[in-house]
């Protein structure tokens, strides 16, 4: 199973870049159904808003989403998108119930993808049907023996 270990220039950090190495492995885990997700009560970009030379537009949350087969993404500086053609969801509390009904109905990773910046960008599917799009400024990934208490596998 795939996991991303930093890059020495990247050793003290999450990845904001996909380059091809590690998009041949993420696409592996492409299909692979999510069983939990949590969204973190302070984002990263909450602790930075404020500080000189950062942006005071509106913060992504930070998720980690938990896969089926024992690996789950640490995301930093997300936006979820409902479509392509909205904006994206800015109240923590209603992305939070959307992902746990999305969850408790059966959501894969439909796809792995990056933008125009080479950031990742990971498609969240309902029969194939994409439910929402999860923009990500910084991510890791590692593995899992047990869910968070409280999660349902």
């Amino acid at each position: 199973m795939p996991v991303s270990t930093p890059q020495p220039n990247d050793a003290d950090g999450p990845f904001i870049q996909v380059d091809d190495e590690q998009y041949n492995n993420l696409a592996e885990l492409e299909g692979q159904k999510v069983v939990h997700a949590a969204i973190w009560e302070d984002a990263l970009a909450d602790a930075l808003a404020g500080l000189p030379g950062v942006d005071d537009g509106p913060a992504g949350v930070d998720i980690d989403l938990y896969l089926k087969d024992g690996v789950y993404f640490e995301l930093y500086g997300v936006f979820c998108y409902p479509t392509l053609d909205q904006d994206p969801i800015l109240d923590r509390a209603a992305l939070e119930s959307q992902l746990a009904a999305l969850i408790a109905t059966g959501l894969w990773l439909e796809e792995i993808a990056v933008d125009e910046d080479e950031a990742l960008v990971l498609v969240l599917a309902q029969n194939h049907r994409p439910r929402l799009y999860v923009q990500v400024g910084a991510w890791l990934l590692d593995e899992w023996e047990e869910l968070p208490d409280g999660a349902a596998s």
